[in-house]
This record gives structure tokens, sequence and C-alpha cells, in this order.
């Protein structure tokens, strides 16, 4: 069975050969386990197109006169990002908007070209993900998030203005990723705490709500997937996505094993979710056992359901490596 037909599988809940793997080519994990991860990603295959034939490395230049990492960058958008550890995501330093009447002028990024020569010969053996289309993350890498909260509560003319305009570019960037055959689209906001959604529900549905179900309408209509990822408390908000009609989730999964019900509640909708294993204890500071014994009983449940669920692998900089060889060898082992 091709990885594509493994995907399809999973996503329809018809008894794929075994349970898909995706890994991500984090710099961080790369970076600080060199040849070893590498090689460990080598022998145990996953199920989307990637290659692992090098290590990524920081540029000389990046380091401090005592040889620490910190190094600044730009992005597209204009703002300012500030990374002090290699391959992990930095923090906003520099927003380019002081407030929303000025976006009335900000300039968006070109509509990006995405390859339908590459996508048509990935997608001979496997289903092609594309993305991620953001509107609330996008908010506060622009303006700092506690100006957005606040904006949002108050219905800020600007900002709702702005949003027409970011809403209109995703849907450009989207058309050229339907257009270039991508099947599967990604979303990713991120709408809850640790323990709270992050804005009131009733103006996730008025805002927000309305303006993913017009961006996944022609994903929809197209036949393509729509796959959404949200870290944290998802109730109030998890409903909703499932309204729209999301094909996939990356959840946390840690809440879902705190509220059981909600895996049932997502393969009765047909809904497919990414298997993340916790980074927060698990990966970083569990043991070989523990890490063995999550990964068979996440096998087991979605061994019984016949679908429904994709291993997601991440690595960062924080977990050692002996926890790293025993996740990758007990997925593969599982799944």
């Amino acid at each position: 069975m091709t990885s594509r037909q493994r995907m399809l599988d999973t996503f329809a809940f018809n008894a794929p050969d075994r349970i898909p793997v995706v890994y991500h080519p984090s710099p961080a994990g790369l970076y600080v386990h060199g040849n070893k991860l590498l090689d460990l990603f080598n022998t145990y295959p996953p199920d989307n197109p990637i290659a692992f034939d090098r290590i990524p490395c920081p540029p000389p230049d990046a380091f401090d006169a005592d040889g620490r990492y910190h190094e600044l960058r730009t992005d597209e958008w204009g703002t300012e990002w500030e990374h002090r550890i290699f391959g992990v995501w930095g923090l906003p330093r520099r927003y380019p908007l002081e407030c929303w009447d000025a976006a009335d002028s900000c300039v968006f990024p070109p509509v990006p070209g995405f390859n339908s020569a590459a996508i048509r010969e990935q997608r001979q053996d496997y289903l092609v993900f594309e993305g991620t289309i953001s509107i609330f993350e996008r908010l506060h890498a622009l303006r700092p998030i506690e100006e957005v909260l606040m904006d949002i509560l108050a219905e800020d003319p600007g900002l709702l203005r702005f949003l027409d305009r970011l809403e209109n570019y995703w849907r450009q960037v989207i058309r050229a990723m339907l257009d270039a055959g991508v099947d599967v689209v990604m979303f990713g906001d991120d709408w809850g705490t640790q323990g709270a959604p992050i804005l009131p529900p009733a103006l996730f549905r008025k805002h927000f709500v309305p303006r993913y179900a017009r961006l996944m309408a022609p994903i929809h209509e197209a036949g393509r997937k729509v796959f959404f990822h949200s870290c944290g408390f998802m109730e109030g908000t998890l409903d909703e996505l499932i309204a729209l009609g999301i094909d996939g989730l990356w959840p946390q999964i840690g809440f879902f094993e705190s509220n059981p019900a909600l895996f049932e509640h997502c393969a009765r909708n047909k809904v497919t979710l990414y298997i993340h294993p916790d980074r927060q204890y698990l990966v970083p500071r569990g043991t070989p056992r523990e890490i063995e014994a999550t990964i068979k009983a996440y096998a087991e449940q979605y061994h019984a359901r016949q679908g429904g669920s994709i291993f997601y692998v991440e690595i960062e900089n924080d977990a050692p490596f002996e926890n790293v060889k025993t996740l990758v060898e007990a997925i593969h082992r599982w799944r």
C-alpha cells in the first residue's frame, strides 16, 4: 500500500494497513542530535514526502561574544523575530503595525507559487499537505497580542477592515494551492490557553467562524481536505470546527486525554487526529517505558477504530536521544 492510499484510508476510517506517521523536520532536534537522528528517521521512513539528508546549522555570525546563539530575522510581513534557541521559533521583537488604521496601507506578501509538477509527482505516492492558513496568529504577529485581544473585544473597525483584507489574501493563497494540486490545506490558529478559551465563544463565532467557512468552502468544493491545528483548551472551539466540516485536527493530545469523550466525538464526525505525543512531559522527561506504553495504547485505540489517526513526530532540542529513539521505534513497532 502506498503512503497516499494509507492516508486516504485513514481519513475514511477504512482500516488502513497501519497507522500513518508524519515527520516534521525540526532544525532544533536535528542540530542537537545530528546524524544519530538523521539515521533514525531514514531507518524508519514516514508517510509524508520529506528528505533527511543534511544537518541544519546556524550561520556563523549568529552567536554573541560569549558564544551564545542569538539571531534577529525579519519575516516577509515585516515582523522582526528574536531567536535564542536555534531551530525553535522566537518571539516578536518589533511589530510592523503601530495601529490598525496603519494596516489600511499594509502591503501583503506576494501570493506564493506552488510547484505543480513536483506536487503531481509527489501525489503518485503521497497525500500532499500544504499550509498554514492563519488568521488569529497572523494578527498577533503584526501587533502585540494583548492589544489584539482588546481590539477584538472592542470590535475595532480598523482591525475588522484588516481581517477582510487578510481573508481575501488567504483566499488567493488557497486558490493557488488548489490549482497546483494540493490534497490537504492546513489551517493553524491556537484558540486555547492551558485551561480556557482565549476569546469568548460568542466573539469567536461572530468574527472568525464565518471567515473560516468562506476560506474552507472552495477546498471542500474541489474535493480536497481541510486540516486544522489548534493548541490548548478546545471546549467551545471544537464543535465549531467540526461543524465547519474539517477533515483533520492537530490538537494537544493531552487535552483529549483529560476528556476521552472527545476522541469518540471526532471519530463519529470522521475527523482524523494527529497523535502528537506530549512534548511537555512525556518526550523530554518521561521514561522509555512510559513512552512505549503510551504509544502502544494510542495504536491499540486507533486500530480498534479502523482509522482516524496519524502519528506526528517533531523532535526539538530538549529530549534525550534515548527517549527519541524509543518514541520512533515504538511508533513503528505498534503502528
